[in-house]
């Protein structure tokens, strides 16, 4: 069973509308609507835990708040699980041509994926396949990192949110995720190899504000950012591998449950 799923679902609205200006919110609100359908227990558990989720979601991809919703056009919503249980119960519940709610409208889903050949957002694995290629030194540590942003990236740092993606902020988080969830933990000094041997490179980033919880707006950067190593010490660096494939379903920052901090690592310079 998959431990770590990205599900992609398609969804075509029932009706033509001008739509909500953030879905992030409602996307959680559904995920838990969902997860309670498969496994009510599970449910209360992910609403009323204290501490990291094991899951994301996305907002509505594909939808733009100028053009509102069209019944001519499908989009794409993104839940990503954790572990084995979350993934269980997302792949139980949904199901293709069923109804799905979202901010008070409605939507067919026509179609759910976990695989990656179907959209380059969807995929399923498990830890130890995911750290078996740098943990047991399968392929050389690569030195150089590409992150894109999908979704606006924040993080909290010293009581303040801070909308920058520095080395020690974005795999200090994805270290932070591994380490609740994983079954083999990670060493913390981890983190330190990041902040200190890691320098971001050069970027193409802009500010992106989403709706936060109760009315607020959060800012988050949204674009591409490339990270280089400054030490290749190769085990150290095998973890840093490790970790930036980990952000595909992990996603970086604060709010990845409510829509933020959609992240993957891309390859090429």
């Amino acid at each position: 069973m998959s431990e770590l799923l990205s599900l992609v679902l398609t969804l075509r609205p029932k009706e033509t509308s001008p739509g909500s200006a953030y879905w992030g919110l409602a996307a959680h609100q559904a995920l838990l609507g969902l997860v309670r359908q498969a496994d009510p227990a599970l449910a209360a558990e992910l609403h009323d835990g204290s501490g990291l989720k094991p899951f994301t979601v996305s907002s509505l991809i594909g939808y733009s708040p100028r053009l509102g919703l069209s019944r001519e056009q499908t989009y794409s919503l993104r839940f990503t699980a954790l572990n084995g249980a979350a993934a269980g119960a997302l792949q139980t519940a949904v199901k293709a041509g069923e109804a799905l709610e979202l901010d008070r409208h409605l939507f067919e889903i026509e179609a759910a994926t976990t695989e990656a050949k179907s959209h380059s957002w969807a995929d399923a694995t498990t830890y130890e396949a995911l750290s078996a290629p740098w943990l047991l030194g399968r392929v050389p540590p690569e030195s150089r990192f590409k992150f894109q942003f999908a979704s606006p990236t924040t993080f909290k740092s010293q009581k303040k949110h801070l909308p920058v993606p520095l080395p020690a902020l974005v795999f200090g988080s994805l270290l932070e995720k591994w380490n609740a969830f994983a079954p083999v933990a990670l060493p913390p000094e981890a983190r330190r190899f990041a902040e200190e041997c890691l320098a971001l490179a050069r970027y193409s980033l802009r500010t992106h504000m989403a709706n936060a919880k109760e009315g607020g707006l959060r800012t988050g950067a949204v674009g591409v950012a490339y990270y280089t190593a400054l030490n290749h010490d190769r085990y150290w660096l095998s973890l840093m591998n490790l970790l930036a494939d980990f952000a595909f379903y992990a996603g970086v920052g604060a709010g990845t449950t409510m829509g933020l901090g959609r992240c993957r690592r891309l390859s090429g310079e």
